[in-house]
């Protein structure tokens, strides 16, 4: 149950959406694993893929535009890899799934339509391997493969898109949400979705197992799932959380653990490594949310910085010198982050902290020429380009930028952050109509259809009556005028 992964949930109704089967499967060894019984799930008929693709952007944009998800492309980056390697275990081993990060200190993580991930940084603090948060990503990928999220979608389906996309949100975030109308709506909603709990419930047991044998399939350590568990009971004794309702009618943690125990106990015992970017992003996130003075925190990383592997200690100086931007002590930053990125020529990390210290240190040209040579190492890093793109804006260079940011367009899917850079862009090199055009797209994407209508306004004005430019511009009017008007209910 996903709730286990939750301590800090605001309301019962996020279980249906996450809340039932903690599963990983691996195509490879399908004939080995656990079989599921099936539930007669007709949900596939009433709801189609293109329907749940429109749902799944609809419900991303309402999830922006409710709560604020991580800009940070090198943590987005991990994210994304790490739920991609869990990924291609399931069963749907060729579906694109969208993980991201949400900038939230409570323990969290959510699955939504589309194979939509979310998990909040609290979370990510929260683990202490790589495995325990591969137990997390492959309960919520579990969600998606075995279309649990399906039946939460055929409650909203009686909605028109919007309010569905935003009801879905409101569900897993347990917020109100604007626009959707009285909470009487999303009680009714919630009655509904309430109904399918109780069937889910029966799978809990099974999908924990399923999910031990996959952790160990991916090469993760099955052990972590129990460790996680235990983890999780103890943080809600220490923080004195009331504990959700839909946790007493669900298997107590101790019972998951110990059962989960048990089966991860049959397998090998061995050691599995965290990865350097796993340690790197936890640390990212530990200067992000740092809860004692400067000084403090500085001295406390540097007592790290001289235990464990080097690594670790790499780990712990990549801290110290993130803290020393922050506190603008750039020469003391510049000469950790020069001998880690030396040392460690295959972590672009410390290359780009190195590039964003000389540049926050007004060192435009050390700046851009590391960030150059950032860009020839890792010239796949959506990172590395998004990261150097922004400083060619601000140094006055539009056209390399766009080099950069139209290469990100064709190589990955689009973010709100590509369109923002494009728009200002665009804005630089004197073309007004794709500047407004793609504030727009950052505006929509960020759930905001007013005001990307307002966008898409002055650049009709911009495109000075060019027929092509101003039937493609009033074409995409249209599109946001419709869903804006759509009614509420169906």
């Amino acid at each position: 149950m996903r709730c286990f992964f939750t301590i800090l949930l605001a309301s019962t109704l996020t279980s249906i959406l996450t809340g039932s089967a903690l599963l990983w499967p691996n195509s490879s060894l399908a004939n080995n694993r656990i079989k599921l019984p099936d539930i007669g799930n007709t949900s596939n008929i009433i709801i189609s893929g293109e329907l749940e693709k429109k749902l799944g952007k609809a419900f991303i944009r309402s999830i922006r535009l409710r709560v604020p998800l991580s800009n940070d492309q090198e943590i987005n980056d991990y994210v994304q890899q790490l739920g991609n390697r869990i990924a291609q275990f399931s069963e749907q081993p060729d579906r694109q799934f969208n993980f991201f990060v949400v900038r939230d200190k409570r323990i969290n993580a959510f699955a939504g339509p589309n194979a939509n991930i979310g998990i909040n940084a609290g979370l990510i603090l929260a683990t202490e391997s790589e495995s325990e948060l591969a137990s997390v990503f492959a309960h919520e990928v579990g969600h998606v493969t075995q279309q649990h999220l399906q039946r939460a979608i055929e409650a909203a389906s009686q909605m028109a898109l919007p309010s569905a996309a935003a009801t879905l949100a409101a569900i897993v975030l347990g917020v109100a949400v604007p626009g959707v109308g009285p909470a009487a709506i999303l009680a009714v909603q919630a009655g509904q979705v309430q109904k399918r709990i109780n069937f889910t419930r029966s799978h809990e047991a099974e999908a924990d197992r399923a999910g031990v044998q996959n952790l160990a399939d991916a090469g993760f350590d099955p052990r972590s799932m129990p460790v996680f568990f235990g983890r999780l009971q103890t943080a809600t004794t220490r923080y004195g959380q009331k504990v959700p309702e839909i946790l007493l009618t669900h298997p107590a943690p101790v019972s998951r653990t110990s059962d989960t125990a048990a089966r991860a106990e049959k397998y090998p015992y061995k050691q599995v490594e965290d990865s350097q970017n796993f340690r790197l992003t936890r640390m990212k996130l530990r200067v992000k949310y740092k809860q004692v003075p400067t000084k403090e925190f500085l001295k406390t990383l540097e007592i790290e910085s001289q235990q464990g592997t080097q690594n670790i200690k790499d780990a712990a100086l990549y801290g110290l010198a993130l803290t020393l931007m922050e506190d603008r002590q750039f020469e003391k930053a510049r000469q950790i982050l020069t001998s880690l990125s030396t040392r460690n020529p295959q972590q672009s990390q410390y290359l780009t902290a190195r590039a964003l210290n000389e540049y926050r240190d007004k060192k435009s040209a050390r700046s851009l020429a590391l960030f150059e040579q950032a860009k020839q190492r890792f010239p796949n890093s959506r990172a590395v380009n998004l990261l150097y793109s922004k400083v060619l804006l601000h140094n006055g260079k539009p056209k390399q930028a766009l080099t950069h940011l139209n290469q990100d367009l064709q190589l990955f899917n689009s973010i709100p952050e590509v369109f923002d850079l494009l728009s200002i862009a665009y804005g630089q090199s004197n073309n007004p109509v794709k500047g407004f055009q793609f504030r727009a797209e950052y505006f929509y994407s960020l759930g905001l259809t007013k005001d990307a209508i307002i966008q898409l306004e002055q650049a009709l004005l911009a495109a000075n009556n060019n027929f092509y430019l101003s039937s493609k511009i009033e074409n995409r009017m249209h599109q946001f005028q419709d869903e804006l008007n759509a009614p509420k209910l169906l």
